[in-house]
C-alpha cells in the first residue's frame, strides 16, 4: 500500500513539474504586445451621400422580417412557371 501511494505522489508530481518546462511542441512565435504600431487617425468624409427622406415613404423596418430575408436571398418574388403542354 505504502509503494503505491509513493507511485501516485510521484506521478502527481511529474505531471505538475511537466508544466514548467518547454518543449519544441509548445514553442511558437507569439506576437509581441509592446510593439503595436499607431494607426493613422479616423477622418470625417467630406460629404455624406445619403439621399433626402420622402415624405410617406413606407420604413424598411416596418416590413415583414421574414419577407426581408427571402428577398435577400431568392431575389423577391419570381414569377410562376408555365406548364408545359404534352404535344
Amino acid at each position: 500500500m505504502k509503494r503505491i501511494n509513493m507511485f501516485a505522489a510521484a506521478s502527481v508530481a511529474l505531471l505538475a513539474l511537466s508544466g514548467c518546462g518547454t518543449t519544441s511542441v509548445f514553442d511558437r512565435d507569439r506576437p509581441d504586445e509592446f510593439a503595436v504600431s499607431r494607426s493613422k487617425p479616423l477622418q470625417v468624409p467630406t460629404e455624406f451621400a445619403l439621399p433626402a427622406p420622402t415624405p410617406d415613404a413606407p420604413r424598411p423596418q416596418d416590413d415583414d422580417t421574414k419577407q426581408q430575408v427571402l428577398d435577400a436571398m431568392f431575389g423577391g418574388a419570381a414569377p410562376a412557371p408555365r406548364p408545359q403542354s404534352a404535344q
